[in-house]
């Protein structure tokens, strides 16, 4: 039916079974989990994204971003505590707390580069578990993100070029905010032609291959052995 393999189904694993891990992985960080055990998702999902495809630079890079964000954490929970609470105690729990923050972090700067947001909408949309309207939206809305990047460098090179102060600079929101309007008013009337029929044709094959399916449910079970390892052995 479909002769053309998306680039999702050559990946080692599929983008919306990543999707669908990193989803639980985040709701699963808020409930009541050992910080060890948080620790060792991370490196786990690391793994996974290192076979997925991330160069380990990326990784590491990662890594000491989310290291440099979770200080602030630890401080917080180190330095401002309350009278009944030991300092050793609040040691202790700022490190668990900064070291659950920073698993957090990791693992989101990770998931950026671990799932192609555009081929997961494309799987939906394929599979009709989202409706034509909602799906162009959000590609619509993704695709501006890179747009609006480009602009702000664009509109940042052209005011250092021309040597205006940073009082000057600090007005260039005003620019870019007409380029978003613009954008958005070129996105609704390309919506608009579109038609947004139902009997919308595929070329390529969004679905997930049964070696991508196997894959997933090795890393899904290796998961919980080691929740299980962590929580009830360690």
């Amino acid at each position: 039916m479909f002769p053309i393999d998306a680039p999702i189904r050559h990946k080692a694993f599929h983008d919306a079974h990543m999707w669908l891990l990193l989803f639980v992985f985040f709701l699963a960080v808020a409930m009541p989990f050992q910080w060890f055990t948080v620790v060792v998702w991370a490196i786990a999902l690391c793994i996974a994204a290192l076979i997925q495809g991330i160069s380990w630079r990326f990784a590491l890079h990662s890594l000491f971003i989310a290291l440099g964000l979770s200080v602030s954490i630890w401080l917080l929970n180190a330095l401002f505590h309350t009278a009944d609470v030991s300092q050793a105690d609040a040691f202790e729990k700022a490190n668990q707390i900064a070291l659950k923050v920073w698993a957090m972090t990791w693992v989101a700067l990770l998931s950026s580069r671990m799932v192609n947001v555009r081929d997961v909408i494309s799987y939906l949309l394929q599979r009709g578990w989202l409706s034509m309207q909602i799906a162009y939206a959000m590609m619509v809305g993704i695709g501006s993100i890179d747009l609006m990047r480009d602009e702000t460098r664009r509109i940042s090179l052209n005011a250092r070029l021309r040597g205006l102060s940073w009082r000057q600079r600090f007005l260039q929101w005003v620019p870019l905010l007409v380029f978003a309007l613009r954008h958005a008013q070129r996105g609704a009337m390309s919506l608009r032609a579109r038609g947004l029929n139902q009997s919308k044709s595929f070329y390529y094959n969004y679905q997930a291959t049964r070696a991508q399916g196997y894959r997933m449910v090795c890393l899904f079970t290796s998961m919980i052995v080691l929740t299980l390892c962590c929580e009830y052995f360690a």
